[in-house]
């Protein structure tokens, strides 16, 4: 009888299986949830043959945690709209591994792109199963039939529900900037350019940094005082972060960082008022010619437990 090492087994697919987790349901809490959960089960209920290999078998546990809890979280009210969990992701690193060093010629998003806030937002309009499906073969690099093992059904269907959460990105797909040396340098110079003219409180300069239809998302599950509704238009944007930088009560204490896969920025806020946040993450989507396109402020307290904040 084989002993498994449960302590190497871990080890040896966490990685793997939080990147699953993470994409699937956009919340760190929730990958770092159900990969404990995916290894309890692994002690308390194992695979009839804990000797063949266990990725498969906990692959399959994870993701069908990852539905689920997505399920639930689709249901629950939420103040305000959702964006993802920011997780830091330092240049050159990425989040969760493939599912083989082979990597499939279907895979469509490297793993870096698909923590992007722009891809997770994308995957918003996809219900479950499709969600899961579109994670495990166009970024983890399941096969077809793999899938289908994980999934519960069979490969015809794996093809149908790919086609169709495929098409659903067909919009994702014409606009995706997929990272790289000249598109993290435009991102940083952009966010560079726009965090300058936001604290110089010249409205000319932000509206510079900012494309016609840019658009504020705010994120503070209701905890916060932030807009319920997203912001779009360059004069509502302009006004908003002028009267957001006049009323703050001191200057924050800010840091650039690298989340989703994007250059971004870390602040700890001063607070006047309860309802005020003291931990904020924006992060950017630039278009081509180097303009701020869309704004993601999160500082719902629940989102922010895998990102450093300053000390002040």
């Amino acid at each position: 009888m084989t002993t498994t090492d449960y302590d190497a087994l871990f080890a040896a697919h966490r990685d793997h299986l939080w990147g699953l987790g993470y994409r699937i349901t956009g919340s760190a809490a929730d990958a770092e949830d159900l990969v404990q959960e995916t290894f309890t089960r692994a002690l308390t209920k194992p695979p009839p043959d804990t000797t063949a290999p266990w990725r498969p078998w906990l692959a399959r546990v994870a993701t069908r945690l990852a539905i689920d809890s997505l399920r639930r979280r689709r249901i629950r009210r939420y103040v305000g709209p959702w964006l993802p969990s920011p997780i830091e992701t330092p240049p050159g690193e990425t989040s969760g591994e493939l599912a083989s060093p082979q990597l499939d010629a279907e895979v469509r998003y490297g793993l870096r792109e698909s923590v992007s806030f722009a891809f997770l937002r994308a995957l918003e309009v996809l219900e479950p199963t499709p969600r899961a499906t579109l994670v495990l073969r166009d970024v983890l690099g399941y096969t077809g039939p793999e899938t289908a093992e994980i999934l519960g059904v069979s490969p015809g269907n794996v093809r149908v529900i790919l086609h169709r959460a495929r098409a659903a990105l067909v919009r994702y797909d014409e606009e995706r900037q997929p990272p790289g040396p000249e598109v993290d340098q435009r991102h940083q110079a952009a966010l560079q350019r726009f965090m300058l003219a936001w604290m110089s409180g010249d409205a000319e300069k932000i509206a510079a940094c900012v494309t016609e239809d840019v658009r504020v998302t705010a994120d503070a599950a209701g905890r916060y005082r932030a807009s319920t509704k997203r912001v779009t238009g360059r004069d509502k944007v302009v006004a908003l972060l002028l009267g957001l930088q006049r009323h703050a009560p001191a200057m924050p204490v800010s840091e650039f960082r690298w989340l989703n896969g994007r250059p971004s920025v870390v602040s700890l806020l001063p607070t006047a008022h309860p309802r005020d946040a003291p931990r904020t993450c924006f992060t950017i989507d630039v278009d081509a010619e180097g303009q701020v396109a869309e704004l993601h402020v999160v500082s719902a307290p629940d989102k922010l437990g895998a990102v450093r904040f300053p000390e002040r």
